[in-house]
């Protein structure tokens, strides 16, 4: 984007805010002014990675024909323990406008909602939603440059200090060279020994008949010589998976929690929920006929085709509760991303007149392929079992809008603490499940996460 292009976006921005700034106090109404100017068409995933504020937020959907990168804040709903889920989101929804579609919080939970939040989670909160302040907003209707602003009831406001923070927005994409850093440790909590001690364990307990499946996750630690760049690391992983959701939360920083996830939550637009059940894994082939090799194994598993019919059976109950109607694939499909490949069911339904997000998100999260069934009892073996707080690891992330809400499960996640790495994935333990086998599938996942560092 050329100098002159870019003041010119940055005086238009300026205008339209100072106006609707002045009608809305005039008004005497108090919301968030969302003031918006097309500019030429930037890459959404460098631009944020060029700009200097210290909190930033990026998502973008499966198909990347959505993407938003924001920096700063103009409003944020977030606390320390999960409120009631109505209540949050009414208060999510008490300043979304429906003249402003696009207008949305953006944001997650931690996992296990009754825990505080543990040490590297503190300022992510145990749920944390922002409006950004500016947006860099791409979409099939075009790239445009976004202000958010949150006018109180008092409607005692600084325009011009409002303004000059567009001069610290960079559209100069200038992206330095990936670094390569010099690992110093890998620490693997639990490590394998450890690991196989706990499936043995969760076995043990489901021949005794306590519950039919439980995830356990572990996370590697990779520990480096120079702080790592997460915006840049995230790019990286975009670029090598397209075909999943990217999400990047950075609260201050020092802290970044961001991943390239298969795994949609739901999506709700008006009443109408497409959701997916993925479960089983098993690794892309380096040739054509290996790849089909192991999908014909991935189907005709009896113990991934296990784990997939819990999952998909607890998606269908819920569903049944809050929907007037719901269609699902006939047949198991394989899902394929860069690396591994996975068992998929999708879902499509029409929510009843009474049913909230808080509903399906109450209802949904967790669902067999992240904690176990039946859910709480799997939840308590993961309490026992898990060495450590999953933090907003594998629980809902995404986004709150007007009439279109979308959430994922934050797998295939990394927490980025300055030089320090954590990387998380977890495997389905049910029946014949093989300590060393998981083990492995562990790696599998967290592969292209290796890869993206160089490792």
């Amino acid at each position: 984007m050329n100098p002159i292009a870019q003041s010119t976006a940055k005086e238009r921005l300026a205008a339209q805010l100072r106006e609707t700034c002045h009608n809305l106090v005039s008004n005497g109404n108090h919301r968030i002014v969302r003031c918006k100017v097309e500019i030429e068409d930037v890459a959404a995933m460098e631009w944020l990675a060029c700009q200097t504020s210290p909190i930033k937020t990026y998502w973008a959907n499966r198909n990347q024909e959505f993407k938003m990168a924001g920096i700063g804040i103009a409003h944020e709903i977030s606390g320390q323990s999960v409120p009631d889920l109505r209540q949050l989101f009414d208060s999510l929804h008490d300043l979304l406008n429906p003249d402003h579609p696009d207008l949305r919080y953006y944001g997650g939970f931690q996992f296990n909602a009754a825990e505080p939040p543990t040490e590297g989670w503190q300022t992510f909160g145990a749920f944390r939603f922002i409006i950004p302040r500016f947006e860099l907003h791409r979409s099939a209707a075009g790239t445009y440059l976004v202000s958010n602003h949150y006018v109180d009831q008092d409607g005692e406001q600084d325009v011009d200090e409002l303004i000059k923070g567009l001069d610290d927005i960079q559209f100069d994409i200038t992206l330095s060279d990936w670094e390569e850093r010099a690992i110093l440790h890998r620490r693997d909590v639990p490590d394998q020994d450890a690991w196989r001690q706990s499936v043995l364990t969760a076995l043990d307990e489901m021949e005794a008949g306590q519950y039919e499946k439980v995830v356990l996750a572990r996370k590697a630690i990779l520990t480096f010589n120079d702080p790592v760049d997460p915006t840049a690391y995230l790019l990286r992983l975009r670029r090598m998976s397209e075909e999943t959701f990217n999400f990047y939360f950075q609260p201050d920083p020092s802290h970044a929690f961001l991943g390239a996830t298969p795994e949609r939550l739901f999506r709700r637009q008006g009443r109408t929920i497409h959701t997916e059940a993925i479960a089983g894994t098993r690794p892309r082939g380096l040739t054509t006929r290996d790849d089909n090799r192991y999908s014909k194994a991935l189907l005709s598993s009896d113990k991934e085709l296990r784990e997939h019919a819990i999952v998909v059976d607890m998606i269908a109950k819920v569903l049944e509760m809050h929907c007037d109607t719901v269609s699902v694939d006939d047949r198991v499909q394989i899902t394929k991303l860069s690396h591994v490949q996975h068992l998929c069911k999708h879902f499509v339904a029409e929510l009843d007149d009474t049913t909230s997000d808080a509903d399906l998100i109450k209802d949904l999260h967790p669902t067999p392929a992240m904690g176990g069934f039946p859910t709480d009892i799997a939840l308590d073996a993961i309490d026992r079992l898990e060495p450590f707080n999953r933090g907003w690891y594998a629980a809902p992330v995404g986004f709150v809008g007007t009439d279109h809400t979308e959430f994922v499960v934050a797998i295939r996640s990394a927490l980025i603490e300055k030089e320090q790495v954590s990387l998380y994935s977890g495997a389905g333990i049910v029946k014949g499940s093989d300590p060393d086998e998981e083990w492995q599938e562990i790696e599998d996942k967290i592969s292209k996460f290796l890869k993206a560092l160089d490792l």
